[in-house]
């Protein structure tokens, strides 16, 4: 059973000539975006989807908003309300240039609508420059291959580059210890509550039943992961270097968008962590996790 996902990445430039200036309302305006998802989509105008017609298959919206629950009860008892099928990932590097990264993965049947999401995101750059009062154009359109490597999309050929789950799992890679890098604030909910310290058990069971969830409601099937192992082996990973901090990034205009921000080194990781470390990766992790949140970063570190 397999998940397939699409890796979209959008160079957008700025007439303030920095990127600094973008990010707050882009962080700030990415948070609707299935309010301009509904105006690309919707036939019914702003009446709201109960008064809708139209059956939930053929709507996109609630294809990809709805967060129905299955109709499986083992499913639901296992997985619960899933995630959204998409996540925004907003690279926040170099905030000196005139130009931002601006990247979406998309997974599983979403994927059939992906010219409404790109659409969406033209409409939404769009009432930021509005509100900025300032030009904001795309100035390349690129799909990401497993290697990061880009390669040219347009909408009009069409030729999206799919990515599979079950292959980023089984990737031949391995290594017991890894470098985690945290490029946006994450908020894990440890105890109801966000956690303001850093710790790999709950990043790994967070990220088991992220990517479960994903593979149950929006791919083919059920994750065939050994999450009792994967679970109790995650708690004999220790730090080699702790350098996580909570915080408010500068960039961020909201306190409820605080979270653990830095770099750490692990070792100890049992065969399988690192791949299903990568695959959740591409979906982000923690509370606000399609909307920018909780990016990172993976770098093996080979040792002996």
């Amino acid at each position: 059973m397999d998940l397939n996902l699409v890796h979209i990445v959008f160079d957008v430039c700025t007439g303030t000539g920095s990127s600094a200036l973008l990010l707050p309302h882009l962080l700030d305006t990415v948070r609707k975006f299935g309010n301009y998802f509904k105006s690309v989509s919707c036939c019914q105008g702003n009446n709201p989807c109960h008064f809708c017609s139209n059956l939930t298959e053929f709507c996109p919206y609630r294809l990809v908003f709805s967060q129905s629950l299955s109709s499986d009860p083992d499913v639901v008892r296992r997985h619960q309300k899933p995630p959204l099928p998409f996540t925004f990932k907003i690279n926040l590097a170099d905030q000196s240039d005139s130009c931002i990264e601006i990247a979406i993965v998309i997974a599983g049947n979403a994927i059939q609508h992906v010219s409404l999401f790109l659409r969406a995101i033209k409409l939404m750059l769009y009432s930021v420059s509005e509100h900025m009062a300032t030009d904001i154009a795309v100035a390349g359109t690129w799909c990401l291959d497993y290697q990061g490597v880009r390669h040219e999309f347009s909408e009009a050929s069409g030729q999206l580059l799919l990515l599979s789950g079950l292959e980023i799992l089984q990737a031949p890679q391995h290594s017991d210890a890894v470098k985690i890098h945290l490029d946006s604030p994450l908020r894990l909910l440890c105890g109801g509550s966000v956690s303001h310290s850093f710790n790999f058990v709950d990043l790994l069971r967070s990220q088991l039943r992220r990517c479960s969830s994903l593979f149950a409601y929006y791919g083919e099937g059920e994750l065939e992961l050994d999450f009792v192992y994967l679970s109790r082996e995650a708690e004999k990973v220790t730090f080699l270097e702790n350098d996580f901090s909570f915080m408010k990034p500068h960039w961020v205009q909201r306190k409820s968008m605080a979270g653990i921000t830095g770099v750490g080194e692990f070792t100890g990781l049992a065969d399988g962590m690192l791949p299903l470390l990568m695959l959740g990766s591409y979906f982000n992790a923690g509370k606000g996790a399609a909307y920018g949140m909780g990016v990172y970063r993976l770098e093996a570190i080979l040792t002996g």
